[in-house]
């Protein structure tokens, strides 16, 4: 369970460095073209890793391509609505919101996957949303519009994400990593080139505002750099679901709040707020109580056996 732990950590610290560099892109470049540019550079990352573990092309190779396209199609919006999010909210306060995604797996990974969930897990959930509420209420009656929408589109990426969790978890039994991150990163790949497309196509409708903006060199590597560091994160957050319960692998969402506060206070001098903060040290801790009562019951159900 420590490895899977462990990756999941570094996966968190990945994706908190991709979603400042994506806040820092928003202000000048459309949601479709920063989609674009992470799903195509993240699979050259993945093509790279596996051509080094000596596995490219066979670990493409998939028995279950309708479990692709439903954990893809289920990704992809948790990805646009988690990156809108990003545009209109504070750092630290759109990474808050993402918290709602693990607290919805845990009944998920119950009730679909058949995984052991015993009471005190339910408790810790019932804890950790009672935390997301608290960081919630500083938007839901938000005075800014842009910070009340915000708050909407990530509360639907964090279910979009609970969901692609969920079927992560179910093609990990049969599936290769590789093929699990290439067929996501090829369905969003392909989602995206069509709204820029769409874009072009109708530049006066209301999806023109999705159009190609050309990236200077300096641009174009911060783009692809988004897409490096989204291709990482994706490999090492898949491969974590390998080692440890989904519901355990998902407490540790919590830890992105650290990355995010801190990366939030040096690039864009942003504070999260009390009733944030607040919240977000109760999620943490119910999260990690989660891991202790599995890692001090698990040598006593070996024992039992």
């Amino acid at each position: 369970m420590l490895k899977g732990v462990a990756l999941k950590v570094a996966a968190t610290f990945v994706f908190a460095v991709m979603s400042a560099l994506i806040k820092l892109a928003s202000a000048r470049f459309p949601v479709g073209e920063v989609v674009l540019f992470r799903s195509l550079f993240a699979l050259l990352t993945l093509f790279v890793w596996l051509a080094w573990r000596g596995e490219f092309p066979a670990a493409l190779s998939t028995r279950r391509p309708f479990g692709h396209i439903g954990r893809s199609l289920a990704g992809t919006g948790g990805m646009y609505s988690s990156f809108v999010a990003l545009a209109l909210l504070p750092l630290a306060d759109a990474t808050a919101f993402t918290f709602a995604a693990p607290l919805m797996v845990v009944p998920l990974a119950a009730f679909l996957l058949h995984e052991e969930t015993p009471p005190y897990r339910w408790v810790a959930v019932g804890a950790g949303f009672v935390g997301v509420t608290i960081m919630l209420s500083d938007h839901l009656g938000a005075a800014s519009p842009a910070r009340a929408l915000g708050s909407g589109i990530a509360l639907f990426g964090a279910f979009c994400a609970s969901i692609a969790m969920i079927q992560t978890r179910r093609l990990t039994r049969s599936e290769p990593t590789g093929a699990i991150v290439f067929y996501f990163s090829s369905v969003t790949s392909t989602i995206a080139g069509l709204s820029l497309l769409a874009a072009a196509i109708w530049p006066h409708a209301w999806i023109g505002a999705q159009r190609f903006v050309a990236p200077s060199v300096t641009e174009a590597a911060a783009l692809a750099a988004i897409g490096v560091l989204g291709g990482a994160g994706q490999i090492l957050m898949t491969h974590s679901y390998r080692y440890a319960d989904a519901a355990v692998i998902a407490a540790f969402d919590y830890v992105a709040m650290i990355w995010a506060a801190a990366l939030g206070f040096a690039l864009f001098a942003e504070t999260p707020t009390v009733r944030v903060a607040v919240g977000a040290a109760i999620v943490a801790t119910a999260g990690v109580y989660v891991v202790w009562r599995v890692r001090r019951l698990t040598p006593a159900r070996l024992a039992a056996h």
